[in-house]
């Protein structure tokens, strides 16, 4: 191996030897917020090991039974509409399996997010404070009547103000969907709200 070619390979293996520190630092931040997940809401936790030399790093998976009902954490593994914008996925089992809804923040992101609502109508609360904020689609507006109080309504106008998220209820599952991963304190707290907000829904659904 000539100098001129070591010359460059150095630096080539610097920037690795950086970029694999970086992504086994983030890994181990993601697995620690999944890890307290799993501790906090009694679950079981997850994790295929590190492959490729430790570069090729799988997300973290929790999942188990809160409140009597199915639950799971993951990070599908593709990005949002083919993108690369990886989302943390929170599903809930919702044993009612007749209701339909998409929820999604109003604007561009929301759109590209409604693209796949089959055809289902925007509904409407008549807050216009949460209109405004949500794009709702459903064809089940009266069911949504009942359990959206003021309250819930409030709450998760506010959520999708602050967060890139959506919220897909059907065929027996409650999915909520946030861009990025849960690899800090304050993700981790938001999806632990989410939990209960969301058990608190689907009882009122199925009541």
């Amino acid at each position: 191996m000539g100098p001129e070619l070591l010359l460059l390979l150095l630096p080539l293996a610097a920037c690795m030897g950086i970029f694999w520190i970086i992504l086994r630092f983030s890994s181990a931040r993601i697995t620690n917020q999944h890890r307290i997940l799993a501790e906090r809401f009694d679950l079981e936790f997850s994790q295929l090991p590190a492959t490729m030399g430790g570069f090729v790093r799988p997300e973290p998976t929790v999942y188990g039974a809160y409140r009597g009902r199915e639950i799971s954490f993951s990070a599908p593994g593709k990005g949002l509409k083919g993108s690369r914008q990886i989302e943390s996925l929170l599903k809930l089992e919702l044993r009612d399996r007749r209701l339909k809804v998409q929820m999604a923040p109003t604007g561009l992101l929301g759109g590209l997010r409604q693209r796949d609502s089959g055809g289902l109508s925007r509904w409407k609360s008549g807050d216009e404070g949460f209109d405004r904020a949500v794009d709702v689609r459903t064809s089940h507006g009266e069911v949504l009547n009942g359990v959206l109080t003021e309250e819930r309504r409030t709450w998760l106008a506010d959520r999708f103000k602050r967060s890139k998220a959506s919220l897909y209820v059907g065929d027996g599952t409650i999915a909520y969907a946030k861009l990025g991963l849960i690899g800090d304190e304050a993700t981790r707290l938001q999806f632990e709200e989410m939990v209960e907000f969301l058990c608190d829904f689907a009882e009122s659904l199925e009541g």
